[in-house]
């Protein structure tokens, strides 16, 4: 009995492995739209009750999520054009008039001579300034000529599946029931024992993760963003906007709450910039090590070691699609070492889900 139901196996593992093979280099985006299909699922059937047609629902959830994520990148990319346009007449008067020898230069131990030499010839004339600019830009022209290639390549390459993602995200939410019915039909067809409790579990952990993530997104940037006003730094609002938005995935937080301390040290205010980054690393270890793991572990009832076990594993190994599959697994080897397998068996397989 057992070889007859491998044997009835052995084929659809093996076209599972063929088709993964096929789509390796665009499983990330079915990966991500299957997420957020999940995630925004509840809305997508509440607008439906209200009488939304399915395509407007469709569009409009589709339109929240690219303002959401494209919005603060349109708005950082417009505050840094005016930091280049400052930067830009900056460097053109410093060019016109000539930089000055710093007052700092001469008390340098040993080298402190050469180095005023080397600053008045080519520093403190008038014009020096750009003729270093130029100078260094074309030694590192062949350098920066084939990043940029790498870069525009690899833009254009997440530009694709970014596009793959939002498509078949807006199919799924036209044609949810359908697909709901056929990935039940195959779940119960191949794992008849399991398929009720995974079909359970799955949306309740990744939607625990969601709420986690979010949750612990818009806490840092009102939290660190309060710290910056504190210190001192300069816009605040936006830099506390940025750092909420990069608190979404693993190294965001941390990256953009020392970029604000060099920042201020390089402005001159040491003291701030200490303060800050050292409130910045305690404020995120107790985040992320406590306060995170408690809100995603809420939803599936998994305990803390859990929850942080399933985090750190998952993105170590998966990267940032991890953060849901990490607390998946855990959830669901919970789920078996407290014996609800035989819950699984005593509940009606899987209800199918329609929405007409």
């Amino acid at each position: 009995m057992t070889g007859m139901r491998f044997s009835s196996l052995l084929l659809p593992i093996a076209f599972a492995v063929v088709l993964a093979l096929l789509l390796r280099h665009f499983l990330g985006s079915l990966a991500w739209a299957a997420l957020l299909a999940i995630i925004t699922w509840p809305l997508h059937l509440s607008l439906l009750a209200r009488g939304w047609p399915r395509a407007l629902s469709a569009s409009v959830l589709l339109g929240v999520l690219i303002v959401s994520f494209v919005g603060p990148a349109i708005l950082l990319l417009d505050t840094l054009g005016s930091e280049v346009a400052g930067v830009h007449r900056l460097v053109s008067e410093l060019n016109a008039s000539g930089v000055p020898v710093p007052g700092w230069i001469p008390d340098l131990p040993v080298i402190a001579a050469s180095a005023q030499e080397w600053w008045e010839k080519h520093l403190a004339v008038p014009g020096g300034l750009n003729t270093l600019i130029q100078t260094t830009v074309g030694d590192f022209m062949p350098h920066l000529t084939g990043a940029a290639r790498s870069w525009g390549s690899t833009i254009l390459a997440n530009a694709l599946y970014l596009f793959l993602t939002l498509l078949t995200l807006f199919v799924l939410y036209l044609h949810g029931p359908t697909v709901i019915r056929h990935v039940d039909q195959t779940g119960m067809r191949l794992l008849p024992a399991h398929y009720g409790m995974l079909r359970r579990v799955l949306p309740l952990s990744v939607r625990g993760t969601a709420l986690g993530l979010f949750s612990i997104a818009i806490l840092e940037g009102i939290v660190l963003g309060s710290a910056y006003a504190i210190a001192g730094a300069p816009a605040p609002v936006l830099l506390g906007v940025i750092t909420g938005y990069l608190a979404l995935i693993p190294g965001g937080a941390p990256l953009s709450f020392t970029m604000v301390s060099l920042l201020l040290l390089g402005q001159g205010h040491s003291a701030a910039a200490l303060g800050l980054f050292l409130w910045g690393t305690v404020e995120l270890f107790l985040v992320d090590k406590f306060v995170r793991p408690k809100l995603i572990g809420h939803k599936v009832n998994l305990p803390f070691l859990a929850v942080l076990f399933g985090l750190l594993g998952g993105v170590s190994t998966l990267g940032v699609i991890g953060l849901f599959v990490g607390p998946f697994i855990m959830a669901v080897l919970f789920v078996w070492l407290r014996g609800a397998d035989s819950i699984a068996d005593d509940q009606p397989a899987v209800t199918i889900v329609r929405v007409d």
